[in-house]
């Protein structure tokens, strides 16, 4: 446990310490500065472009220090969810994060609508030209733009009216109580730890922590459907707000933010769906494993009946097999994910009041990364921890770079990650020495496809009827079960015994504030990551380096761009991804030879 115990300590040492209240009086006091700066200035801002770049550049100083707060708070409050005074500090954190929103609104008005000419003397700045692509992407949506009270309105409201949602979503999620109820007894854990049972070997555990799942959300599912209804039903009418020039889809938020086009999301979704049949007998092959005619809801997330290990796998074992894995593609990877436990930057301790799932964050002042999960030993927890470890990579990389360009869209993000993914089951593959070592190692690819090939598109499926449907009206807990068992039956078909018909509150991706339809990116990563991870051996030994020279090039280029500078793809193209699931169908074709044997 104490090896699973990360450090926050050079970002602070807690929220009542000397430096974080510094860093507080420091914010208030640009914050006010800054404020005053940009009322005194006179609209058209053209002949005054030095003020405005010196504000420009206060807000970045101002950014670095509110971020750096609020990662720190966030993780608090990820491992343990009642602490209240933290959560207390985190809505001050993010009140003063609003008013610096509401503060920059005139500036980035401008930046979105001046001339192209005025534009370049902004960037004429050494210390702003690396904002270039950014600013460039916000000038596409200048269509949406609404007038400067109108957006201060909005920016003003989004804490009290719209985050509050995900907010609620969280605290609920953070201080869940499951009732396990096994045959002879009764025990009751958090949903973290219930969440990582589903992932035993054990079918009866596995069973016995879905139903406590589902039983806790079954008591809040009127709570989080109105989470859900509250998030939508706001964006639908931003969305209307912002349609006064041209009309703004529910969907085209999230291509900006994924930084693709619609043509792309619909060449991927539309080869997913080609390889429909195939990617369902992935998912009858696991039954069949398990000896079963259909996979039960409790066994999507379960490890390989047939294995070679007595018992689960230790934290260094996982860290061994990680670190062996990826320090074939470039030995830099293996002393990155070394240097990340040794400095105890990794959180996978099994807590009561620990938040459920996994994910990497980092401190923006220091440039370094934290992984977060609950380590339990399973096969799917060891791939769960190269997948965070992989994102941790990727921001490791460019920790040099200008803050401006260091932000990548989640399309990118789980590429890395997924990437990690990848490798690390292609090492255990080729270590496989047994049938049974085989069929375990290929367990895990097989596993994976069906998630990513089935259960990212049903979700996709689900959001998009959803958002269609609250147009309209509020949609009650017993609809929105009802929308998730028509999406998972259409990508599912018969492959499975029962649809999990309230996956719609117990994932947390559907309540996320910040983001939405924050599901297809992972199957755009995935076959992303094989896309890149198939050039391994034309590459041979410029491999290592083109794949770091990609994700540095994330926060600077569009997916389309960059896939077509490093690759020479068309992502817009359903080819470039039927290429990438002809990848994953050899891998699904070696598993079937392995159980028929």
């Amino acid at each position: 446990m104490k090896n699973m115990t990360w450090n926050l300590d050079s970002a602070y040492t807690s929220f009542t310490s000397a430096e974080f209240v510094a860093d507080t009086a420091l914010v208030q006091q640009k914050l006010e500065q800054l404020s005053a700066g940009v009322k005194a200035l006179r609209e058209p801002f053209d002949s005054q472009i030095p003020e405005v770049q010196k504000y420009l550049l206060l807000r970045d100083k101002i950014i670095t220090i509110l971020a750096t707060q609020s990662t720190y708070l966030s993780c608090l409050l990820s491992v343990d969810g009642t602490l209240e005074e933290a959560r207390a500090k985190k809505s001050e954190v993010s009140n003063i994060s609003s008013q610096l929103e509401q503060t920059t609104v005139p500036l980035f008005s401008f930046i979105k609508s001046c001339s192209n000419e005025t534009l370049q003397k902004l960037l004429n700045h050494p210390e702003l030209s690396s904002h270039a692509f950014s600013w460039h992407e916000k000038r596409k949506v200048q269509a949406y733009q609404l007038s400067n009270p109108e957006e201060v309105l909005l920016q003003s409201v989004e804490n009290p009216g719209f985050h509050a949602w995900s907010e609620l979503y969280n605290k609920i999620s953070g201080s869940m109580k499951c009732e396990l109820q096994y045959p002879d007894r009764k025990e009751v854990v958090g949903l973290a730890q219930a969440s990582a049972m589903i992932r035993n070997k054990d079918e009866t555990t596995r069973k016995v922590a879905w139903t406590a799942i589902q039983n806790a959300w079954e008591q809040q599912k009127d709570t989080a459907a109105a989470i859900l209804n509250s998030l939508v039903g706001w964006r639908h009418e931003v969305y209307k707000k912002r349609s006064n020039k041209e009309p703004l889809h529910f969907l085209d938020p999230s291509l900006t933010q994924s930084r693709i086009t619609r043509k792309t999301l619909d060449a991927l979704m539309t080869a997913c769906y080609e390889n429909i049949e195939t990617s369902r007998k992935a998912n009858s092959l696991l039954a069949k494993v398990l000896g079963k005619s259909t996979l039960a809801p409790w066994d999507l997330l379960a490890p390989s009946p047939i294995s070679t290990q007595s018992k689960d796998h230790t934290y260094a074992e996982a860290l061994e097999m990680i670190t062996g894995a990826v320090g074939k593609i470039n030995p830099e990877m293996s002393k990155f994910v070394t240097m990340m436990a040794e400095k105890n930057w990794i959180e996978g301790r099994v807590l009561p009041n620990k938040r459920n799932g996994a994910f990497c964050t980092g401190f923006l002042k220091a440039r370094e990364p934290r992984v977060f999960m609950t380590y339990l030993g399973s096969n799917s927890d060891v791939s769960t921890l190269a997948h965070e470890l992989g994102h941790a990579y990727h921001s490791w990389v460019m920790r040099d770079l200008p803050l401006a360009q260091s932000g990548y869209p989640m399309t990118l993000a789980e590429t890395a990650s997924i990437f990690f993914e990848t490798v690390l089951h292609d090492s255990l593959s080729e270590k496989a020495d047994s049938q049974e070592a085989k069929v375990e190692s290929s367990w895990g690819e097989v596993s994976e496809a069906v998630s990513l090939l089935l259960n990212i598109p049903a979700r996709f499926e689900f959001e998009k009827n959803f958002y269609e449907q609250r147009q309209k009206r509020s949609l009650s807990a017993d609809e929105l079960s009802q929308l998730t068992d028509e999406a998972w039956t259409k990508w599912y078909g018969p492959t499975l015994s029962a649809n999990d018909k309230m996956f719609w509150a117990s994932k947390l991706h559907f309540s996320i504030s910040g983001v939405s339809f924050y599901n297809y990116p992972y199957t755009f990563g995935y076959l992303f990551s094989l896309s890149i991870y198939a050039h391994r051996e034309s590459l041979g030994k410029d491999f290592a380096q083109t794949y770091v020279n990609i994700l540095r090039d994330t926060g600077r280029m569009t997916a389309e761009d960059l896939i077509k500078k490093h690759l020479g793809e068309d992502i817009k193209d359903p080819a470039f991804w039927r290429k990438a699931i002809a990848v994953v169908n050899q891998k699904i074709e070696k598993f079937e030879k392995l159980v028929q044997l």
